[in-house]
């Protein structure tokens, strides 16, 4: 492998911004990255940094597929990925700057030179099958997925006439510490008692204030406000206002533009979508019966788990049975077993979580519905091997 990997992403100029989007104060400097809270937090950062969230964008040389690396040509029925999603170009494996993803699948991103971005490739790895699927996502990744790929996202230049996000930039590549502890500037600055009041903490919240932190990326909307760098519009939340980024705590829900299902009353679950957000909720007779719509498709846990008993009763939140870390003589939670720890042995993840939101071809992801008739579910993370990167 010969191509030296990126370190840095390339921006567009900045042109025009929307009138009805205002500008915010530069928040450059408010995020520090999750180095410098490695300093104090040592035990919090060496557990995320093994976490999916800590790998979710890497580098190719750290983070490629050992088995997407052996079958990059061919996986024995059809060629890997060839060509970028957006220009047509042909790309090679040394073409590939950064992988996406590698817990269930894997896509890999090149530089789009028509905007400077960068852009996925025609195919994604699918770890269940081992096999090559297409995959046609046609927007540049820093204007589509980067808001929940990187941690202090922002718009810094957007042109409201053709309605393009022209120019983005974060604080760090991948979700790291300050995606769900908001901007720590001010924290590493305070002294004394002030250091606890100048960092978000989701212990200090009630759950479903806690869970809204999580479903900020795990849910699926359509921005209406926002547009990617080819025009469409997003399917990320970037912060209302241009040069801002979201902190953790605010109440995105509240945010307009955005076509939230099962979060507005004039979007309910049972509604019929069109474009990216068709199908997204199992929507048939066992539904209908059950009163519970559960995710048909990947990140839509927080839909799914607002529509649940322990949710609407405020008897848990996302971080009850998740931790995005181990914590101070703590280990991190097992998820798998969280049931147990208020239910009889019966209740299991296996029954009541089935895998329902496709994420790749024959390969899902839990339902977080929690209902009473559970459904069968597919193949999930559970029936694969720990992954194996290529070094």
């Amino acid at each position: 492998m010969k191509a030296a990997i990126r370190s840095t992403l390339l921006f567009s100029l900045s042109l025009t911004c929307m009138p009805l989007v205002l500008q915010a104060a530069d928040n450059g400097k408010e995020f520090v990255g999750s180095e410098k809270c490695r300093s104090c937090h040592i035990q919090e950062y060496n557990s995320w940094k093994e976490s999916y969230h800590a790998k979710i964008v890497r580098p190719r040389k750290a983070g490629m597929l050992k088995e997407a690396f052996e079958k990059w040509t061919s996986d024995g029925t059809g060629p890997g990925p060839t060509k970028g999603n957006i220009t047509g170009k042909a790309h090679t494996l040394d073409d590939v700057q950064y992988v996406v993803g590698s817990r269930w699948k894997q896509r890999y991103l090149v530089k789009n030179e028509q905007t400077g971005n960068l852009q996925f490739m025609d195919k994604q790895f699918n770890r269940l099958s081992g096999m090559w699927e297409n995959y046609g996502q046609k927007n540049d990744w820093d204007t589509q997925c980067a808001t929940c790929h990187t941690t202090g996202y922002r718009i810094t230049s957007y042109d409201e006439k053709a309605k393009r996000t022209t120019g983005s930039t974060f604080s760090e590549r991948g979700i790291g510490c300050e995606a769900c502890h908001g901007p720590g500037a001010k924290h590493v600055k305070a002294k004394g008692i002030q250091r606890k009041r100048t960092i978000f903490n989701p212990a200090n919240v009630d759950s479903q204030a806690q869970s809204k932190v999580c479903g900020y990326c795990h849910v699926r909307v359509e921005n209406e406000t926002w547009h990617t760098a080819q025009g469409n519009p997003r399917e990320d939340m970037p912060a209302p206002k241009r040069g801002d980024s979201y902190r953790a705590g605010e109440d995105w829900t509240t945010w307009t533009g955005i076509i939230m299902p099962g979060l507005q009353a004039e979007n309910p679950f049972t509604k019929e979508y069109t474009g990216d957000l068709k199908g997204l909720f199992k929507t048939d007779e066992h539904a209908r019966a059950n009163g519970i719509y559960e995710e048909a498709k990947h990140h839509q846990q927080y839909q799914g788990f607002i529509q649940s008993q322990h949710f609407k009763s405020g008897s848990l939140s996302c971080i009850t049975c998740h931790s995005p870390h181990a914590g101070k003589g703590k280990l991190k939670k097992v998820a798998r077993n969280s049931c147990g720890t208020c239910h009889a042995p019966s209740y299991t993840v296996e029954k009541y979580m089935p895998n329902t939101g496709q994420t790749a071809g024959g390969l899902f992801v839990r339902s977080h519905t929690f209902g009473k008739n559970p459904r069968t579910g597919g193949a999930g993370a559970a029936d694969l091997k720990e992954p194996n990167y290529y070094e």
